[in-house]
């Protein structure tokens, strides 16, 4: 049994990730903190959750805590998973892994100094909806892969209810950072380490200090991905398209959507319905690793290669 300690029992806890760690084989959740002692108490009251806390180190270091789980901000992930694997617990850690390159190297450290655990929470690796996709796209259903369009429109006036997905100094950029590492952890999955990333980030609207606009081209060993992220957009809509020598495979990956494949002049649709709690999947697979060795399902380099292609592709923006 994995017992855990959630570190930033926020909104990304309530459905998503919090349940998924009590309802999933052989896990539970026996700790919670926020810096708002009132608010964490809350939180565990209405999770069934026995202890709550307002300082990091005191759940930590709680002997009946086994595993940490990070939801907080980008800015206090390193600090956060180093503490806990210097205390014994292996660490599962939301993403991006961290806000840069350097942390997320000190992560990697104390992770082979201490031989804990370091997951990164890169859900969509294990939900059924992506792993059939993963799998039409690898299989040759679509014949070989030759490219891959990326595409996220949204509104300028959709800001979200989280300041700091939009303040650089804690979220390490703004919404292309955190949703669009999700996409670009994906590629990494299903294509292997890209080999050079180019693009351009600008700031068009103004509206907040983080860019929101990016555009980037990746190359692969055999095929090269496009992105086209527009966060000051007239209208909301977004796509991930593979494209085979044999046909394409397209659907979105921030909203449920059909998979669609068109082979040949054919078209067939794939429904399949993401669970309740989207982190489930991934949470069993992260407990397997634990308990039983499997493969970590989001290993701490891949993670860190993200990071580093996010870093690369803004350095002249940051320069500038």
């Amino acid at each position: 049994m994995i017992r855990w300690g959630i570190l930033g029992c926020g909104n990304v806890t309530e459905v998503k990730s919090g349940p998924a760690l009590q309802k999933a084989p052989r896990s539970s959740v026996v700790a919670c903190m926020r810096r708002d002692a009132e608010k964490a108490k809350d939180y565990a009251k209405r999770h069934g959750i026995a202890h709550s806390y307002s300082n990091a180190d005191d759940l930590i270091h709680d002997p009946q805590v086994s595993a940490v789980y990070i939801a907080t901000p980008p800015d206090s992930h390193a600090d956060l998973a180093i503490r806990a694997m210097r205390a014994g617990k292996p660490v599962l850690v939301e993403k991006p892994m961290a806000l840069n390159v350097a942390e997320c190297k000190s992560m990697l450290e104390a992770s082979r100094e201490t031989g804990q655990p370091l997951i990164t929470a890169y859900y969509r690796r294990a939900l059924p909806r992506f792993e059939k996709f993963r799998e039409i796209i690898l299989n040759g259903t679509i014949g070989e892969p030759r490219g891959v369009i990326v595409h996220q429109l949204d509104c300028a006036e959709a800001h979200p209810a989280e300041s700091w997905k939009t303040d650089p100094k804690v979220g390490g950029g703004g919404l292309f950072v955190d949703m669009q590492s999700h996409t670009l952890d994906w590629l990494d999955y299903a294509f292997g380490p890209a080999t050079s990333v180019s693009g351009i980030v600008r700031n068009q609207s103004q509206k907040y200090y983080a860019e929101d606009f990016v555009s980037y081209t990746l190359g692969f060993d055999k095929i090269v991905a496009s992105a086209f992220c527009a966060y000051a957009a007239g209208q909301k809509e977004e796509s991930v398209t593979v494209h085979g020598s044999n046909g394409f495979a397209k659907m979105s990956f921030f909203s449920a959507s059909p998979i669609i494949v068109s082979q040949g002049g054919v078209r067939t649709v794939y429904e399949i319905a993401d669970p309740a709690h989207v982190h489930q999947p991934f949470v069993e697979r992260a407990i397997s690793h634990l308990l039983e060795g499997t493969p970590n399902p989001a290993p701490p380099d891949s993670a860190r290669r993200t990071t580093a292609l996010i870093e690369e592709l803004y350095q002249p923006y940051r320069a500038g």
